[in-house]
């Protein structure tokens, strides 16, 4: 099992995200970090784990998914999940759990599973994800996925998209007939200050283009459609 973390100036997030991973009772854990050039003092906390981290490379990169695609070229575990700075798992035996799931549900290729997220008073509240299906936005958030290797081989992130690049991803590999399975339980607690998130306009103008590129017939005209009303209602409510 492969765990990838991109980061970038994120010390204190960075080593949230690093502490679950370490902390997880399951050993065989390849743990690649892939920062972005940072300039705090997350260089000196990585080196001060290094015990525990199998790979990690510092430089710039050209945005979140050309990181995720270096990430990926360095993993040689059978999955890959990535787990972003900020991110972190739901339990100390979450990647153990996953590894049961994985060796007896042999006929699928993605594995993904629920996400925790604090609600106003800090309290973590489950989002369950929606069974595998094809959608005009994620049906499952990415950091509780877990992928065979050879589709992240097969279709690299496409870093013409800054935040959606996930989404067509994931469009590819489900028009390729690749098997998904629902875990359906919590993996992570989801940070939502991520860039897609707090930009949510942007983001969802880049899953219009993904749908015009990827989707067809009248599967494309319905997510074109709900996209746009979802649009439409942020700019009357001024929403960015």
């Amino acid at each position: 099992m492969s765990i990838v973390t991109v980061t970038l100036n994120h010390r204190e997030l960075l080593e949230c995200t690093m502490l679950s991973v370490i902390n997880q009772t399951y050993s065989n854990i390849e743990y690649i970090i892939v920062d972005g050039g940072s300039t705090d003092h997350s260089i000196e906390l990585i080196k001060k784990n290094e015990s525990h981290i199998t790979k990690w490379i510092t430089e710039k990169d050209e945005g979140i998914y050309d990181a995720m695609n270096k990430g990926a070229r360095l993993a040689s575990g059978d999955y890959l999940c990535f787990l972003n700075s900020g991110d972190m798992l739901v339990s100390d035996n979450t990647i153990e759990q996953v590894v049961k799931d994985i060796a007896s549900g042999k006929d699928a290729s993605i594995f993904y599973g629920n996400i925790c997220v604090k609600n106003s008073e800090n309290a973590l509240k489950e989002k369950k994800a929606s069974e595998p299906t094809n959608k005009q936005r994620m049906f499952f958030c990415h950091q509780s996925a877990f992928v065979s290797i050879k589709w992240l081989q097969k279709y690299p992130f496409d870093t013409r998209y800054k935040m959606s690049a996930d989404l067509k991803f994931f469009k590819q590999c489900f028009y390729a007939d690749c098997v998904f399975k629902h875990l359906d339980y919590p993996i992570v607690i989801y940070d939502r200050s991520g860039i897609s998130h707090r930009n949510r306009n942007a983001g969802l103008r880049e899953n219009v283009a993904v749908i015009k590129e990827m989707d067809h017939g009248i599967s494309r005209l319905l997510f074109l459609f709900l996209l746009y009303i979802v649009l439409y209602w942020r700019m009357l409510n001024n929403k960015s």
